[in-house]
């Protein structure tokens, strides 16, 4: 089944259409599911500063899980290319806490 977005009145068939990110991007959403740890977000942090060197508090938002379990944090970021992605993304699955990285 092809996906269908509609630009105005004419439908147009998107399902060969990729979807392409231009680099370098700014304010590229990271968002990171960890369960709950002390430390967890100065260790996170410290983690994407290696890739995104910009990074501040004022780039970061957390929010829990309704059970408090998990938490998930999304960072803002200066992407640079695929390349920077890969890695940052490597070096947050390495973390013992983290489940997912988006």
């Amino acid at each position: 089944m092809a996906l269908i977005k509609t630009d105005g009145k004419q439908a147009v068939d998107v399902s060969d259409e990729a979807v392409k990110i231009e680099f370098p991007c700014e304010n590229y959403m990271v968002k990171v599911v960890a369960t709950d740890g002390e430390n967890l977000l100065e260790e996170l942090t410290e983690c994407m500063q290696k890739h995104a060197p910009e990074i501040t508090a004022d780039s970061v938002t957390a929010k829990r899980s309704s059970k408090a379990r998990f938490v998930s944090f999304t960072f803002r970021i200066l992407a640079t290319g695929e390349t920077q992605l890969a890695a940052l993304h490597k070096d947050l699955m390495a973390h013992s806490a983290v489940k997912m990285v988006i």
